[in-house]
């Protein structure tokens, strides 16, 4: 017996499934209530729920097989040490450009995104532990059963799958496993250039075309710069040599630390602003331009915490063109909180009639994703608040939704009624948990209602 009575309030850290399986009883049994996380995602517990499990000791590789090319492991493995055991093997996860490096676990049940997709378009299965104890496989929906999502079916009935899980916030039950599709390794070739804003319309195609492709915007310098990289193999690639290696770091720790002070210093010094922006367009276009020629692996890596301090919203990429000219107009009247740029990456959804999780928030082949960290500082007055509601409903105007992967997100059952799955997903969690006994780690609040 794990005593949850008398560690009531505390994280427990299990080893293997068998572990998981004794907490999921006992808190059963005693009526308390479960968050879990993959270890790396900033947990939110404003609630006082009883029992927090993190599967930060839950690190294993399951299993390879060579004829499927497919990769198990557990929950607990960060994208970036699964990514290094595929290496091994001579392959690598169809997963491009910048990429927090979360667990499994908080990835998938955040739907974390990619420069080129998301982590739906690799995911295959998974082994999910319910709110009963009993391991389940979740897969995809065949294409006989897609239909059936929508229509009327009585809930009893309802057969949960994986588009329940990824994007699931970790409501549905705990991650134990999960097996990718992999993909025989290969390099990428960044190309690096900086054009006007106005100019984003004729290299829109390009962007599509290559292996993956980003874009930093300053909106105060009506400025992009923007990434391309095209698909190298791995034995005739060209590496980055040692001293532009260094040369490169340099330029990035500077701009880390103008990125950093920008927001202060805007706020108490506006006429500055500008500069802050120029200066971090230099730095990160001298930066850049120590990767043209060679060749890296396709996926940069990122800290969760860093990427966790802005917010991420998702839109369709034919709205992109509205969206940059309102947020431009609205940057104008609001340009202290602007000095930092604003990340702009490209996905396209594979398989998107099978693969769409219940509250993903695209329903598009081709999305574009933004992120910025303008309302990071909240703490330096309370009117950035108004600034950021001002900010995200230029967004969902032009049919954005908010990304679950940048957060923890502030959530309520208006925001859950964003997204296109949401009834589908609030009828197969209370079939699966109706005691609610799974809280969420990922939102500040409840998505869920009654049906």
């Amino acid at each position: 017996m794990l005593g949850l009575g008398v560690y009531r309030g505390q994280t427990f850290h299990p080893y293997d499934g068998e572990d998981l399986q004794k907490i999921i009883y006992e808190a059963k049994e005693n009526g308390l209530k479960i968050k879990y996380n993959g270890g790396s995602f900033p947990v939110v517990n404003s609630d006082g729920t009883e029992i927090i499990i993190n599967l930060d000791n839950m690190r294993r590789v399951i299993c390879y097989d060579p004829e499927e090319q497919t990769f198990t492991v557990e929950g607990g493995l960060t994208m970036a040490e699964m990514l290094q055991s595929m290496e091994f093997l001579n392959f690598t996860l169809e997963m491009y450009g910048i990429i927090p490096n979360m667990t499994i676990a908080d990835a998938i049940s955040v739907g974390l995104t990619g420069s080129n997709g998301t982590i739906a378009n690799c995911l295959l299965r998974c082994q999910v532990l319910y709110a009963d104890g009993s391991l389940i496989d979740l897969v995809w929906p065949g294409p006989d059963e897609v239909p059936n999502r929508f229509s009327n079916i009585p809930t009893e009935r309802l057969i949960p799958t994986l588009q329940t899980v990824v994007c699931g916030l970790g409501l549905v039950g705990v991650i134990y496993t999960a097996t990718f599709k992999c993909t025989p390794i290969h390099l990428a070739q960044e190309t690096v250039y900086e054009c006007p804003l106005s100019d984003i319309a004729n290299n829109w195609q390009q962007l599509l075309d290559g292996l993956y492709g980003y874009l930093y915007w300053y909106p105060l310098l009506d400025r992009v710069i923007i990434k391309r990289a095209s698909s190298v193999r791995f034995h005739l690639g060209h590496w980055q040599p040692w001293w532009k290696k260094c040369v490169e770091i340099f330029y990035w720790s500077i701009h880390w630390l103008v990125n950093r002070a920008s927001p202060y210093l805007a706020w108490y010094v506006p006429s500055f602003t500008k500069k802050l922006s120029q200066m971090q367009f230099n730095l990160a276009m001298k930066a850049s331009s120590c990767r043209m020629q060679h060749s890296f692996r396709p996926q940069l890596f990122i800290s969760v915490g860093s990427y966790c301090r802005g917010i991420e919203w998702t839109l369709p990429a034919e709205k992109l063109q509205n969206v940059v000219q309102d947020i431009g107009n609205w940057a104008e009247h609001r340009f202290y909180l602007c000095s930092t740029p604003i990340l702009i990456t490209v996905q396209t959804h594979q398989a998107l009639t099978l693969h769409h999780p219940h509250l993903c928030p695209y329903s598009e082949r081709r999305t574009c994703t933004l992120w910025t960290d303008w309302f990071n500082s909240r703490s330096i007055t309370s009117n950035y608040s108004a600034n950021m509601a001002e900010f995200e409903a230029l967004l969902q105007k032009n049919g954005g939704r908010k990304c679950w992967s940048a957060g923890p997100v502030y959530a309520s059952p208006l925001i859950g009624r964003m997204y296109h799955g949401y009834r589908q997903w609030c009828d197969t969690r209370k079939n699966l948990d109706p005691s609610a006994m799974f809280r969420s780690a990922y939102v500040a609040g409840d998505l869920f209602v009654e049906s």
